[in-house]
């Protein structure tokens, strides 16, 4: 598979069980974060089917999840960009649904969608470029937008987050509940699963508080609940499955570290779970009842050109 240096789009309308990867070409010296934008297209098989170039980006693609229409979704945090592709694998003209780093997409069955914002503070990563908010040197706030299904903005959830090491990161990952009542998110290597209520716009309890220092990685990263509202969390080394009160019930050992980073998204048949390590490249598909690995990807792109940066299923189009 050596499409590298060949900027031909070739993604095919999408099939059951089709899978995503945010997979950027990484070509700056100066910016380990830039590149040529694009999502890989593989088969149920896990044989590789196409690429799309994105338009409009230019740093890590990342954060894809498939909506009830198809639509598949994904992200360049770093300028502000929202990507989102149909199902008959073209890109939509991009939509700026605001100046702000988002990184992650919710839904819910009215057709609203909400936007984490994965970026806080003033203290971007030093590595790479990031756009700040206008008339401002903030590079965001964390809060949650909700729009609907016509792209106008609802509400604007100032919701908490988890302070990490880094010290820029927001909202990184965000999951519906199924009673659709509430979104569980993380602030990616920070202590917490947190939870807040959309019904009544208020924040809830936390699901699960982490012991430590900001300095470990005994932390919280990615989490996808599953249709029966056990939740899927990714640990760097390893996938717990909590229960809803944040009891761990199941856990699933991995070889190396950085297991989630890039997202954890359950099969359509809610019978595996899919993964992917930034650090190595590498995504994988594994049994949930055993933890068995079934198939796995070599993207070929890992540290330092760490590019791999979303995974996703299609499941098909949810019908009314």
């Amino acid at each position: 598979m050596d499409i590298k240096n060949k900027k031909e789009n070739t993604m095919q309308p999408f099939e059951r069980g089709d899978i995503f990867l945010g997979c950027t070409v990484l070509n700056d010296e100066m910016d380990d974060h830039k590149g040529d934008g694009r999502i890989l297209q593989y088969d149920k098989d896990l044989n590789f089917k196409g690429v799309l170039w994105t338009e409009g980006t230019d740093h890590l693609v990342i954060g894809l999840k498939v909506g009830p229409n198809g639509v598949l979704w994904g992200f360049d945090m770093h300028n502000h960009v929202v990507v989102r592709v149909s199902p008959d694998g073209k890109q939509i003209p991009n939509y700026h649904f605001a100046d702000r780093a988002f990184s992650n997409v919710t839904f819910d069955r009215y057709g609203n969608i909400y936007l984490g914002e994965a970026l806080v503070g003033n203290t971007p990563y030093p590595g790479s470029f990031m756009k700040r908010m206008p008339g401002s040197d903030l590079l965001g706030n964390a809060n949650i937008y909700k729009y609907d299904s016509d792209l106008n903005l609802i509400e604007v959830y100032e919701v908490a987050y988890s302070p990490e090491f880094h010290q820029f990161k927001g909202i990184t990952h965000s999951t519906m509940h199924p009673t659709e009542k509430f979104i569980t998110y993380t602030t990616e290597i920070g202590k917490k699963i947190m939870c807040y209520d959309i019904c009544n716009s208020k924040q809830m309890e936390d699901l699960l508080v982490l012991p430590g220092d900001l300095t470990d990685q005994n932390v919280a990263i990615a989490i996808n609940y599953l249709d029966d509202g056990r939740l899927l969390h990714s640990r760097g080394d390893r996938i717990e499955i909590l229960d809803d009160r944040g009891a761990t019930v199941q856990t699933i050992g991995l070889e190396d570290y950085g297991w989630g980073i890039a997202q954890l998204t359950p099969s359509y048949d809610q019978a595996h779970v899919f993964t992917a390590n930034i650090f190595t490249g590498v995504a994988m598909k594994i049994r949930l009842d055993d933890g068995e690995v079934l198939g796995s990807i070599e993207t070929e792109f890992k540290a330092p050109k760490r590019s791999l940066g979303g995974i996703a299923e299609f499941a098909g189009i949810e019908r009314d």
